[in-house]
């Protein structure tokens, strides 16, 4: 039997005792940036589940005014269930001869019922969402005022919603007449005069001529200047929104090659697309996305609408999916299944009728979107130092995860990177902010489903001795480095929006 040998026994005891000592501190801390062992690592859990609201990000709701404009209380008795647990953003699209029925006559300024629209969606927590029809077809009134044409305007006749298909009662002006685009100029300098304000609107489409705002069946005096007309409209919302994101439809009639030119690229506008979960939106319309995302968020909206009753089927002249929609269960989750694969943003639970087959045949769908679509940011795991001496520098590693599809789209001109990670130095009484610290490198617009960033930042410190609250948040340089962004955090403890970390001794 061998003997043990002390001699070599007890150097290699000592260096195993080493190892055993390093490999403790790692688990403290492993990030191999040189931070102490005595370094907090905190972890958060994402929060999969609840309705967390961040701006252009989750379900819309709709009035959808191609007939009368939903009356408010009416609306909000039906709607408001739904607004308080599935939806974020309120979409008005309806007529321009709404907004503006008489010249220099606005709808914000006169329009009880539009106004009680909107201050119901405000009162719920929505954000708002603009389309403005000038086209009239399939439509119950004309979408343009009638003081355009009374001013001279040339114009044809479009179908009038609920008429005979042979008959053409409505009217809609040449895109490119004078009379037209110098009063709906004014219209549109009135309307982001009003409605021009991040903080309660999310955003405008951009573009909307054409049956349904679509983009489709534009007439021109001279067809020549079509895309003259494409950029003149896109210019203008441009030259007139500063602050709230736009929108552009693509695959218009224009054609890609012009929207990205004349829309997406020179102006930044956001891309969407009416008629997913149909023929209208397959392989290569879904690599047109893919081919934007990251860089610009994508608006969702689903092709059929109208109904939730099987014995009602919209989609049976659908080149594509006429024989395998069996019902709307199937027809929702395409629509899913689409909005997924194109990285949404948002998608639609629409009006009443929509909203209420949604729930009632495809409720896990409307569930998951919230959990899958849009964007979701989480901080999951942030360290620093237990301890810093005054004076001396804090040094905060932090790593971020988006579980949605989506993503934030700070990185727009209209945005212009607002939305900064900023931590909170906290006096543990009053709650006060004593000392901020931004990392102006951790861009929440680089964050995408699958990827998590790590960054590093560092600061002096300049508050005197003792211990504060360290916290977190995603704060807005337009409203006073104020938390902007909702982030997704279970079971977290906030404290006026900041995201508690834990506490730090600030030391002689």
């Amino acid at each position: 039997m061998n003997k043990l040998n002390f001699k070599y026994l007890f150097p290699n005891l000592f260096l195993f005792c080493i190892c055993m000592n390093l490999t403790a501190c790692s688990e403290k801390n492993s990030s191999g940036d040189n931070l102490q062992s005595g370094d907090e690592i905190i972890s958060f859990e994402p929060d999969l589940n609840t309705l967390i609201r961040n701006p252009a990000s989750g379900w819309t709701l709709y009035d959808d005014a191609n007939d009368y404009v939903a009356q408010a209380n009416t609306y909000w008795n039906q709607q408001g269930a739904a607004a308080e647990k599935y939806a974020s953003i309120f979409y008005w699209r309806s007529r321009w001869s709404e907004l503006e029925p008489e010249e220099g006559k606005y709808a914000w300024e006169h329009d009880e019922n539009f106004k009680a629209l909107i201050q119901g969606a405000l009162d719920r927590g929505l954000k708002l969402a603009f389309r403005v029809y000038i086209d009239g077809q399939d439509n119950i009134h004309n979408g343009t005022p009638d003081f355009v044409r009374e001013a001279g305007a040339k114009g044809y006749a479009v179908h009038k919603l609920w008429d005979p298909e042979n008959e053409n009662n409505n009217w809609t002006p040449y895109a490119d007449d004078p009379v037209f685009q110098e009063k709906f100029g004014n219209f549109i300098r009135a309307f982001a005069k009003e409605f021009d304000n991040p903080e309660q609107v999310d955003f405008i489409d951009a573009y909307n001529l054409g049956w349904w705002g679509e983009g489709h069946h534009v007439q021109y005096l001279n067809n020549n200047n079509k895309f003259k007309v494409y950029q003149w409209i896109t210019d203008l919302y441009a030259e007139n929104f500063k602050n709230v994101l736009l929108v552009v439809n693509f695959g218009t009639e224009i054609g890609f090659e012009y929207e990205k030119r004349l829309a997406i690229d020179k102006h930044d506008f956001l891309t969407r697309r009416d008629g997913i979960g149909s023929y209208w939106f397959q392989d290569a319309e879904v690599n047109i996305i893919n081919s934007l995302f990251p860089q610009k968020a994508f608006i969702a909206e689903s092709c059929y609408w109208g109904g939730n009753s099987d014995s009602y089927q919209p989609w049976n002249t659908d080149p594509l999916y006429a024989d395998k929609f069996k019902s709307w269960s199937d027809f929702y989750a395409q629509a899913y299944k689409d909005a997924i694969r194109g990285h949404a943003n948002t998608l639609d639970l629409r009006e009443a009728t929509e909203t209420r087959g949604w729930i009632t045949h495809a409720k896990d769908l409307v569930k998951d979107f919230i959990s899958n679509g849009g964007y979701r940011l989480t901080p999951i795991q942030i360290e620093y130092p237990a301890s810093v001496q005054m004076g001396n520098t804090l040094s905060i590693k932090h790593t971020w995860r988006n579980s949605g599809v989506g993503v934030c789209p700070n990185n727009n001109k209209r945005w212009n990177y607002k939305y900064k990670v900023s931590f909170a130095l906290l006096d543990p009484e009053s709650h006060e902010i004593k000392q901020r610290i931004t990392d102006e490198n951790a861009e929440p617009s680089a964050w995408i489903k699958g990827t998590d960033k790590t960054y590093k930042t560092s600061e002096s410190l300049i508050v005197p001795a003792g211990q504060y609250i360290l916290a977190v948040a995603i704060t807005d340089d337009t409203q006073n480095q104020k938390p902007g962004l909702n982030l997704a955090v279970k079971n977290g403890k906030f404290i006026n929006d900041w995201l508690q970390i834990g506490t730090i001794q600030i030391t002689k």
